[in-house]
């Protein structure tokens, strides 16, 4: 096994890369481990969600961290999933740097004492929707995905977006939990099997050596516990050497993410300029002082008309 300097994911947040190979093997297994405890912690921390929907929103951020870190982009992937019951909106984006932000959108009764899920209760908390990702580039371009939610948790529905959309042999397992002193842990594990391509980009098939080694990934990946995925105790480069050392795993550098909201006085005035005056007239105060709180950070911008 190859490794690079140890990277205590228990005290950063971010995602940890890694691969898999044999001798003569034909294809790639790629991985990749995220633990995003302070980032959920922090963004948590600034909305009063009731424990089932900050559950959510943690494995929602922890998935969203996990799946940018396969694409190569220049702009933000986003994960939002809209439903018709008591969450409307759930929503994190990351961005090429690793800036993450997350919310939730709660409707006023929300019911609190519902319990937390083991995992999460999508299902339950969103009823009849869709989940999308969507990498948008600007002016180079924009990718969007979505899956409708069928499943009793994000990371079944996740799984069945890879199905169904991506054709991409795919394991993931979330995970999400208090840490007992306000916190949260809050880990992604996803594991990829990556097909050969020849001469003009025509797709190899799988050998049978590969699809061994794909269900041996699998085998060995099914035996990591919820508890076990987020444990602050276990590093995520011991957790991937406890689970793949019999496959030659590699693990790549550390990718550091950050809770970094993007809002700015530049970006709200951008906005309001696309309001009819009257509608902004409407939205002032008496001293004539529109004030605009972020949904992400709960930061409040004040504009004078």
């Amino acid at each position: 096994m190859t490794t690079q300097p140890s990277s205590d994911l228990s005290q950063l947040s971010g995602v940890l890369p890694f691969m898999m190979d044999s001798t003569e093997r034909k294809a790639l297994l790629r991985g990749r481990l995220a633990r995003v405890d302070a980032v959920a912690t922090s963004i948590l921390a600034r909305h009063d969600y009731p424990p089932a929907v900050a559950e959510l929103s943690a494995e929602s951020i922890a998935l969203a961290a996990c799946l940018s870190s396969t694409m190569d982009f220049d702009g933000v992937f986003t994960l939002q999933a809209k439903g018709d019951r008591d969450v409307g909106t759930l929503f994190a984006d990351v961005t090429s740097e690793g800036a993450v932000r997350a919310y939730a959108q709660i409707a006023d009764d929300f019911d609190a004492a519902t319990p937390l899920g083991d995992p999460a209760p999508l299902m339950t908390l969103m009823g009849t929707g869709y989940l999308a990702f969507t990498v948008d580039q600007g002016e180079n371009g924009r990718y969007q995905g979505i899956v409708p939610i069928e499943d009793p948790d994000l990371n079944a529905v996740a799984m069945r977006y890879f199905y169904n959309s991506e054709q991409l042999d795919t394991a993931l397992l979330l995970a999400a939990r208090p840490d007992g002193q306000g916190g949260w842990q809050a880990a992604s594990l996803m594991l990829q099997r990556i097909p050969e391509t020849g001469g003009n980009n025509v797709t190899k098939p799988f050998s049978d050596e590969d699809d061994d080694l794909w269900h041996t990934a699998c085998t060995l990946m099914a035996t990591c516990t919820r508890d076990e995925l987020v444990d602050a105790t276990l590093s995520g480069e011991d957790l991937l050497h406890r689970l793949f050392h019999e496959l030659d795993v590699s693990i790549l550098p550390f990718r550091p993410m950050v809770d970094q909201c993007r809002c700015s006085p530049e970006r709200v005035e951008r906005m309001l300029a696309s309001l009819p005056d009257d509608e902004k007239r409407d939205l002032a105060d008496d001293d004539q002082i529109i004030t605009v709180s972020c949904e992400f950070c709960k930061k409040d911008h004040k504009i004078k008309l």
